[in-house]
Parts: C-alpha cells; sequence; structure tokens
C-alpha cells in the first residue's frame, strides 16, 4: 500500500458484514474522483478479504463483533486491516462517554474518507488530548459543528434530532434512518457552536454505533435517549 488511500470501517458479527455494498459503493466513488479509476473488487471479494481477516485476528469461538477496514490507495491495490473486537454484539450505545472539546479545522482535499483526513482527525485528537478531553469536535471556517472524533455529529432536543449536511456517509444514513424508525424527528441544518449547549445530547456514529459525549467545551450534556437509536440501528439485524 501506498501512503495516499481510501478507506471504510466494516462492522462484522456471526460472519456478516454489514452494510458492505454501501461501504463499496462510497469507496468507489471516491476512488473514481480522485483516482480515476473503480475499486478493483465486487462484494463476494470483499467479503471474503473481510471474513479471511477476522478469522486470523479474532480468538477462537469469539461472538462479539468484529471491525476491520477495506483500503484502496491510489495504484489500486486493496488491503485489510484487522481494527478490534467490540465488547458487545452489533450496534452499541457504548458505556464509555467521552468529553470533548471543539477545534476549526479544514479538511485537505475534501470530505473523503481518504489518509489524508485520518492524519488530519489523528492530529485533533491529539489536540483534544492536549486540552484534557478525549474526542475533537471538528468545526469549520464559519464555526459550524460538523463531526466527533472524525464521525458524523448528532444533536437531541426533546426528540428532534439535528444533525449538518454532509456528504454521504454509511455511519451517518444508518443512524438518520434508525432516528426516524425510533420515531424522532429528523432535521438536516448547521449546527452552530454557540447552539451547542442548548441541546441536551450530543453523539456520533461510527461502525461501532452510538456514543454519547459526557461534555462538550466543559458544558454537561445527558445520555438518554440516544440509547433508542442504538437500538434502533441494530433492530434491522435480528439474531
Amino acid at each position: 500500500m501506498t501512503d495516499v488511500y481510501l478507506y471504510q470501517t466494516i462492522h462484522l458479527l456471526d460472519g456478516f458484514c454489514r452494510n458492505l455494498a454501501e461501504h463499496l459503493a462510497l469507496l468507489d466513488g471516491w476512488a473514481r474522483s480522485l483516482f480515476g479509476f473503480s475499486v478493483p473488487l465486487d462484494e463476494e471479494q470483499a467479503r471474503r478479504m473481510l471474513r479471511e481477516e477476522a478469522r486470523r485476528n479474532a480468538p477462537v469461538g469469539c461472538d462479539r463483533s468484529l471491525f476491520v477496514r477495506l483500503a484502496v490507495d491510489d495504484s489500486g491495490e486493496v488491503d485489510c486491516s484487522f481494527h478490534g473486537i467490540s465488547l458487545y454484539r452489533g450496534y452499541a450505545h457504548r458505556s464509555i462517554t467521552p468529553d470533548a472539546v471543539t477545534l476549526r479545522y479544514a479538511l485537505p482535499f475534501g470530505e473523503g474518507p481518504t489518509s489524508a483526513r485520518e492524519a488530519a482527525a489523528a492530529l485533533a485528537r491529539q489536540q483534544a488530548q492536549a486540552a484534557g478531553a478525549q474526542v475533537a469536535v471538528r468545526c469549520d471556517e464559519a464555526d459550524r459543528a460538523l463531526t466527533a472524533d472524525d464521525a458524523p455529529l448528532f444533536a437531541l432536543r426533546g426528540h428532534t434530532l439535528v444533525t449538518a449536511p454532509a456528504p454521504q456517509s454509511v455511519e451517518r444514513q444508518t443512524a438518520l434512518d434508525a432516528a426516524r424508525r425510533a420515531g424522532f424527528e429528523v432535521v438536516e441544518e448547521p449546527l452552530p457552536r454557540r447552539m451547542l449547549p442548548m441541546f441536551d445530547e450530543l453523539f456520533y456514529v461510527d461502525w461501532r454505533g452510538v456514543t454519547s459525549l459526557a461534555h462538550c467545551d466543559g458544558e454537561p450534556f445527558m445520555t438518554l435517549l440516544s440509547e433508542r437509536i442504538a437500538e434502533a440501528m441494530e433492530a434491522r439485524y435480528p439474531m
């Protein structure tokens, strides 16, 4: 693999690769846009690669969710790498509730899932830790909150879920669909940083599930209704 690549992290449970077609479509679109070619594997090839990587790295008999990253570089090489074992089975409302700080920074070369974006997120995470927090909430030049820990950010007030307009993301769409099924009103509009304390809950959604923030810039938030969204996400995959 070269240092220039696109990536997606896939959630596997009991050998099933969740949202694989959607992840591949997203990778393919960005590969066409940035590299000028399609991702050189089909869904069945990707499924075999992901399952084999999970099998090589997971303990025998493991019944938890597994995470595997699928990447394609600017030469067309495809790679799978194991990214961990969950404490849970399926999408979860995670027990960890980190503190966050807002940081204003831009992503190089747009919102695609690129190696440059990954590097920027790692630097932002270090800046957050230096400020005594665990998570960076990214704000744009207009001071609008966009992501938390490089994942889509959501804000809850009562039964209204607000998220900033954003390019396509598998996890973002999964969360929006789940929120609607759970009976929440969904509003897509900018989230100015100054307005964040007016919400009851802040959380982000990635391949692991829902992570609620305990504080952002020192302001406390609750962790009540976001659990219903995690439950609705998981309900798509009956055991």
